[in-house]
């Protein structure tokens, strides 16, 4: 009789053990995500620095061009054709 009330508590305790380390699992890989989520933070914030380097350079070359136009405009009216 001691035998089959021992046996839900045995069942009990290996589904305990079974379910802990299913959950050191899922928290291994949670902190592997935060790791991958940290080195793409700082490839992110990289890459937001030369995006605006480049929105400022691209800008500075509509200004240049568009004075470029203007000047040859200007000489070409001067000019008379």
């Amino acid at each position: 009789m001691t035998d089959n009330r021992r046996q839900p508590d045995i069942n009990l305790l290996e589904h305990q053990l079974y379910e802990e380390k299913r959950l050191l699992e899922i928290e291994n890989n949670i902190k592997g995500l935060e790791k991958k989520i940290d080195t793409l933070t700082i490839s992110v914030s990289g890459l937001v620095s030369a995006w605006e380097a480049t929105s400022w350079l691209v800008s500075t070359v509509k200004w240049i061009s568009g004075i470029a136009v203007a000047c040859v405009a200007l000489y070409t009216l001067i000019k008379g054709h």
